[in-house]
């Protein structure tokens, strides 16, 4: 590192450095003289009162590192800290390095007891104390001197930035997650597949409304045994040849009526208004050639259920969805866990995009499944 730049040592009388450029500072000044004094003279010419090294010579003196670490740690006499506690409430430099250091002891997770001595230079040692003792313990006791942090054992790109997991069960990324959705992104990243969520069976009993002939030369093709999240979903199905007009119908369990397209001339139709959501329907589509009426599905054959998702998940992703960075790998593992199949596959297609090289991805990816 060359010498400190003016602009160095303004942020850093500013307190604008980053932990990790206020580290390099310190470390830089240990060894470096010139610096060490031009960062001193810098400091003292900013200092509202007037430094002494001990508290015991002048009331108007700022802290001493020892005194106030100490003062902190409640280690001073009942009359010395009394004498420490009239100084700092008058003295905004003070004041500020004890805030800032007594932040950091209540923010730092329960550790041994460990003193970490910290070379300094003479800037009357409040402003640098304040500072640096606050970044080496915050950094400190989460990455201790001499010891390796965790392994990083699945890392991918997405929400704008990397999700990653390492060997202790720690998960990066997500911030906005709930603590929920983020021990499922934990799950999944350990397993390595996505949630295999409900399947609606293909078989079920009743029938639907009959009519026509027994074995329908077209069928459905969706949504088709799945849940779908759209409560407007497109329906589609095969082209019955010499068809001149087609209709659908939506039924309950209970075959009440729901929904009714008028006569179509396309295999495809999206109802006007929205259908139930977080129950089963059944649809069938008919089809006029001349004056013979064919239904699709048609006993004995089983009916074409589905279902909707309910309101509370639909919200979510669609909220997922529409936010700047969208979690392409979140909103999957949603979308898997409530077995929407084609939604999931669709997310995991993106998330490839951004990771075209990942195994992680693509081993997710396979077990999206889709329709």
């Amino acid at each position: 590192m060359s010498h400190l730049s003016g602009d160095q040592i303004d942020r850093y009388l500013a307190r604008t450095l980053s932990p990790g450029d206020l580290l390099a500072l310190h470390e830089h000044t240990r060894t470096c003289p010139s610096c060490r004094e031009v960062l001193s003279e810098a400091a003292l010419a900013r200092m509202p009162c007037t430094p002494a090294p001990l508290l015991s010579e002048s009331v108007e003196a700022h802290l001493t590192e020892e005194e106030m670490v100490a003062f902190v740690a409640r280690r001073m006499p009942q009359a010395q800290h009394a004498q420490a506690a009239r100084h700092v409430a008058g003295c905004e430099v003070c004041l500020d390095s004890v805030e800032a250091m007594e932040s950091v002891r209540d923010q730092a997770p329960h550790r041994p007891a460990v003193r970490y001595r910290i070379p300094w230079w003479s800037v009357s040692g409040a402003l640098a104390a304040g500072l640096l003792v606050a970044v080496v313990v915050f950094y400190t006791s989460r990455h201790p001197v001499g010891t390796p942090g965790p392994a990083i054992v699945a890392s991918l790109r997405d929400a704008g930035g990397t999700i990653a997991l390492d060997s202790q069960g720690s998960l990066r990324g997500l911030d906005a997650a709930s603590p929920e959705e983020r021990s499922l992104v934990r799950e999944t990243l350990e397993r390595g597949a996505l949630p295999a969520g409900p399947v609606l069976p293909a078989e079920a009993p009743g029938v639907l409304l009959g009519g026509g002939s027994a074995a329908a030369p077209f069928m459905p093709v969706g949504p088709l045994n799945q849940r779908v999240l759209s409560d407007r979903p497109q329906f589609t199905w095969q082209p019955y040849s010499g068809a001149e007009r087609y209709q659908v119908l939506v039924t309950n369990e209970n075959l009440d009526p729901l929904a009714r397209s008028g006569m179509l001339h396309t295999t495809q139709w999206q109802p006007e208004t929205a259908l139930p959501r977080g129950v089963t329907l059944l649809w069938q589509v008919r089809a006029w050639h001349g004056g013979e009426m064919v239904s699709a599905p048609a006993p004995p054959a089983p009916p074409a259920r589905f279902e909707i998702a309910g309101e509370q998940i639909a919200a979510r992703i669609e909220q997922l969805r529409s936010s700047p960075q969208p979690s392409h790998l979140l909103v999957a593992i949603l979308c898997a866990r409530e077995g929407l199949r084609e939604e999931a596959a669709k997310e995991m297609q993106a998330l490839a995009r951004e990771n075209p090289d990942s195994k992680l991805v693509g081993s997710l990816e396979g077990s999206a499944g889709g329709r």
